[in-house]
């Protein structure tokens, strides 16, 4: 399985996969995230008329060039962050690759829910060698995070967030003595 290159933007070659897919299924749904594009489409003719299957189309731009690879699940992809809702909609899976790469994205979408609750005020996290606090969220950009080794503040953009680890919690014990 290949790629496919041609001129075209981000925006016109997910408009073309949709296309491409909908001269032999009607897509029912899909969404873009990253450079992935997903889609649940359900089968109009032949033998496998109204099955429901989950699709993902890589699309790779650069200097006004598209490169696009196509594949369904049945191959297994490598990633895990197919929207929750195409599992549930989808048909079965089909082949010896499909039903493990579902429970990959189940506990992808697992992992992923317990790391946002454990980002809040106050958190420990690792990133790039280095232990945060997280002080204060800024939203979209991201949050404001003292450094713990010497408590210089820095903002963390919230992709450096998705990358960070979250360490366990540390209770700082204090150094006087009780009588």
């Amino acid at each position: 399985m290949g790629s496919i290159v041609y001129r075209a933007t981000k925006d016109q070659a997910v408009h073309d996969e949709l296309v491409s897919v909908g001269a032999s299924s009607a897509v029912l749904a899909h969404r873009v995230i990253g450079n992935r594009l997903w889609f649940l489409a359900q089968v109009r003719s032949g033998e496998r008329a109204g099955r429901k299957w989950i699709g993902l189309a890589l699309i790779d731009c650069k200097s006004g060039e598209a490169a696009v690879k196509c594949m369904d699940e049945t191959c297994g992809p490598c990633y895990y962050d197919c929207p929750l809702t195409f599992l549930t909609q989808a048909d079965p899976p089909v082949g010896p690759y499909a039903g493990a790469w579902r429970e990959k994205v189940r506990a992808f979408h697992v992992a992923r829910t317990a790391k946002r609750a454990a980002i809040r005020q106050g958190a420990r996290i690792s990133y790039g060698y280095q232990a945060y606090v997280l002080r204060r969220s800024l939203g979209r950009r991201g949050w404001e995070v003292a450094r713990e080794s010497d408590g210089f503040v820095f903002r963390l953009k919230s992709r450096q967030l998705g990358n960070a680890t979250v360490l366990p919690f540390q209770e700082k014990h204090s150094q006087e003595k009780h009588p």
